[in-house]
């Protein structure tokens, strides 16, 4: 191996669609890296190499949060990033080809520490590395970001932070300003509109890739608006892979029910951005990074909270009739966040085949049959999910 490719995202740049439609790419000169998942339960995202890179050099908070998702302990840690590491030098001590293609946009969240060790191993068995990384417009970025910290749990009032200069100053430092290339990700200068297609001009792929996936397909305004609402309600803890995966449901359900795109006002933006930041990156780009006019409805919105709570009649009146149709009994004065609670058992209970019912669950007899989930005060039904229904105990 003669070169390590090294796609560094940025996030929100079409890093999911290339990494899916890479994956198992091979053309006798360029390899996409077949790395194992960093856990077996998400094996069906192995493409992206976030994950286990991130594990492997990461020693921060970053990588426990997905670690835990996917049920392991913090005692386990330690021993799961050895691993991760493991498999990356056996991936690079194996690889064949002239060139091989690493992708993890997690990257540009590591510190300078991270990186130089990262840099190190790369640097084993490849003197060429040349990085590449996709940046937006400030507004796409903060608006897309913002969205994805909603879809996973955000509750807060501030957007999703935003600085060139922190994501890419530790990797320029490492590999070399020389060695990093930046492009504009905006449709219009794409290859085709596609970054699939425009990422593999870029590298100097043979072919195109077998199969293509785009990905990561945006929720609109109200269907992020239900789920600003749901975060705040007190739910029993997402740390569990099924969890996990019942939530990516409800996240499918909420674009069917409310299509379209989500919207931030551009004043909330634009109040937020570094403009010193904008020109360290346009000066790597050559040329002009854009934010949008502002328009009237900005003038009246005082931050995210105020944004995200305008709800409307409509939206209990759709969460209400998508519960009927699954043959739900909806409470009559339910609120909204009541009956997306209700929404996202439904999920549960379709993910899980109906064998978490909560349909059929009886909380006070769970309660009276194991007074230790009373005594630790334990929400019944969510202690059934995470442990009760493990351990055989009996929730009808």
């Amino acid at each position: 191996m003669k070169r390590i490719v090294l796609h560094v995202g940025m996030h929100k740049t079409g890093s999911t669609a290339i990494q899916a439609s890479l994956a198992g790419y091979r053309d006798g000169v360029f390899e996409y890296a077949p790395l194992p998942p960093a856990v077996e339960a998400d094996r069906q995202r192995a493409y992206n190499h976030s994950f286990l890179i991130n594990t492997a050099f990461d020693r921060g908070h970053q990588r426990m949060g997905k670690l835990r998702k996917f049920g392991v302990a913090a005692c386990d840690f330690d021993r799961f990033r050895v691993q991760c590491r493991d498999a990356l030098e056996a991936c690079l001590r194996a690889c064949e080809t002239e060139a091989l293609i690493l992708s993890a946009e997690a990257i540009t969240g590591f510190d300078l520490e991270a990186v130089r060790e990262l840099g190190a191993l790369l640097r084993q068995h490849a003197s060429d590395i040349q990085v590449y990384a996709y940046v937006r417009d400030p507004f796409g970025y903060v608006k897309s970001a913002t969205q994805e910290w909603i879809k996973w749990g955000y509750t807060g009032d501030h957007l999703h932070p935003l600085s060139y200069r922190n994501n890419f100053d530790h990797i320029e430092d490492v590999f070399g300003a020389e060695c990093v290339s930046y492009r504009l990700y905006r449709r219009e200068k794409l290859l085709n509109g596609d970054v699939i297609a425009d990422f593999g001009s870029w590298i100097g792929l043979k072919k195109d890739p077998a199969h293509r996936l785009e990905a990561n397909v945006t929720l609109s305004t109200d269907a992020v608006r239900c789920l600003y609402a749901l975060n705040s309600y007190p739910m029993f803890s997402s740390w569990n892979g099924l969890l996990h995966y019942s939530w990516r449901e409800l996240l499918d359900v909420l674009r069917r029910l409310f299509p379209g795109r989500f919207e931030i006002p551009a004043r909330m933006v634009s109040r937020e951005i570094d403009v010193w930041d904008m020109a360290w990156m346009e000066a790597r780009l050559g040329q002009s990074l854009q934010l949008p006019p502002h328009s009237g409805q900005d003038m009246d919105c005082t931050g995210l909270k105020d944004w995200l709570g305008r709800t409307t009649p409509g939206m209990l009146t759709t969460i209400r009739r998508e519960l009927t149709s699954r043959g739900a009994e909806v409470p009559e004065n339910a609120s909204l966040v009541e009956l997306l609670f209700q929404l996202y058992l439904e999920c549960i209970r379709s993910f899980s085949d109906r064998q978490l019912d909560y349909r059929k669950f009886s909380a006070d007899r769970y309660l009276e049959r194991y007074p230790d989930v009373r005594q630790a005060g334990l929400y019944p039904f969510g202690h059934y999910v995470l442990h009760g229904h493990g351990e055989g105990r009996d929730g009808s």
